[in-house]
């Protein structure tokens, strides 16, 4: 039988995102996922995922103006800020996976700072 994750990036988005895991719970979900849960209130979106049992699977770096900064080489420091911080707050809710979000960009300069920007999450 097929599992299905809940995106609450884009279901239940007039929710706060503890109350879109329960919601996700209610409607058979087996697991959640989410886009930028920085904001959410940690303690309230651990209690949630405690209590429904749901595994939250993923969770993105913040994108910044360009729709994400690994890959700005102009950006390193706050694309490794918003590394650290998916890390540590992934870290406190059990997320699986951290999508890095590169951004648009183009160039030789862009493929390298992504490649470094991977090298510092990987190695954290």
């Amino acid at each position: 039988m097929p599992r299905f994750s809940a995106n609450l990036g884009f279901l239940w988005t007039d929710r706060p995102l503890a109350e879109a895991i329960y919601a996700a719970a209610q409607a058979g979900f087996s697991a959640v996922e989410c886009h930028f849960p920085y904001a959410q209130p940690l303690a309230e979106v651990q209690n949630a995922l405690r209590e429904t049992g749901l595994p939250m699977l993923g969770l993105n770096t913040i994108k910044g103006d360009r729709g994400g900064l690994a890959a700005q080489p102009d950006q390193i420091p706050a694309a490794r800020a918003s590394i650290a911080e998916a890390i540590a707050y992934g870290s406190a809710i059990g997320a699986k996976n951290i999508h890095v979000m590169a951004g648009i960009a183009e160039g030789n300069a862009a493929h390298a700072t992504f490649l470094d920007n991977l090298r510092f999450a990987s190695d954290h």
